[in-house]
């Protein structure tokens, strides 16, 4: 008795965190919002169909944003290190994966696997799709493939408008979106959609080739003026580099999380095909 009171309770609450509005950062919620309705553009119908049950009325736009959210509490505060990767500048990204288990290359496997089995219900396979949806798009911030002696850059303070802020907070997107009341579907529309050859290329490339390419854009997030141990007032042309890159790295999210769940819950070979044919 004692169990199934206790087993409820627990439903109960891991439910309500999967539907609580929420509070988050990584990527900026926009930027996890934008590459989510890029993402939609690409779904196939079986896919759609698949992810009703797991996503409990949230908009997929949104179910990227609970892993930020849970992981303010303490009992989900060993989440914590699943969102990036430390590696240095020329290292090995699957070597650095290997060291340290705790690595959203690591996590992001494991949840793929929990939502492509069937056996474990949609409770927890619903769970399993927000860190999907999470951690394919933290892998395309450059700063979540960082390196560990800046934090990935949340230990360099840049000014930004008048206001101190990190390194890190900027390649997240938020304070890089174009001016003016858009909401993140409309700065969605607004990105360009890749030529299909283009987006074969892009579905081709796996997790680690994504933490390459975060990682080869290292130079140019580093590249800008040392002011000796001061906050960094970042050069307009450093920013707009930066907002064309955040762009790319979300269009390439969205299209890769729709290649990801068409491939795991598309049908027999996933459904691919049907989307890159477009």
């Amino acid at each position: 008795m004692r169990r199934s009171v206790h087993h409820a309770v627990t439903t109960a609450l891991l439910t309500a965190a999967l539907l609580a509005p929420p509070a988050a950062r990584a990527f900026g919620p926009a930027g996890h919002r934008v590459a989510g309705h890029i993402a939609e553009q690409h779904l196939c119908a079986e896919t759609r169909v698949a992810l009703k049950p797991l996503l409990a009325g949230m908009p997929l736009a949104d179910a990227g944003l609970w892993p930020d959210w849970i992981r303010q509490l303490p009992e989900w505060e060993h989440t914590k290190p699943w969102h990036y990767l430390n590696v240095s500048d020329r290292g090995s990204i699957a070597r650095a994966a290997r060291q340290n288990p705790d690595n959203v290359l690591v996590a992001l496997e494991r949840f793929e696997q929990e939502l492509a089995d069937t056996s474990l219900g949609d409770q927890r396979r619903g769970q399993a799709l927000r860190f999907v949806v999470h951690f394919v798009v933290d892998l395309h911030q450059p700063l979540h493939v960082g390196r560990a002696t800046d934090r990935g850059g949340t230990l360099i303070p840049v000014v930004l408008a008048g206001r101190t802020t990190t390194l890190h907070a900027v390649w997240d997107g938020e304070q890089l979106a174009p001016a003016g009341p858009r909401n993140a579907r409309e700065r969605a529309a607004l990105l360009p959609d890749p030529p299909a050859a283009e987006r074969r290329r892009w579905l081709l490339a796996s997790p680690v080739d994504w933490a390459r390419e975060s990682q080869a854009l290292r130079p140019q997030v580093y590249d800008y003026p040392d002011p000796g141990g001061l906050p960094v007032a970042l050069p307009a042309a450093y920013l707009e580099r930066a907002r064309a890159s955040v762009d790319q790295r979300l269009i390439m999210a969205g299209i890769r999380l729709a290649g990801r769940l068409n491939a795991l819950l598309g049908g027999l070979g996933g459904c691919d095909a049907e989307v890159a044919s477009r």
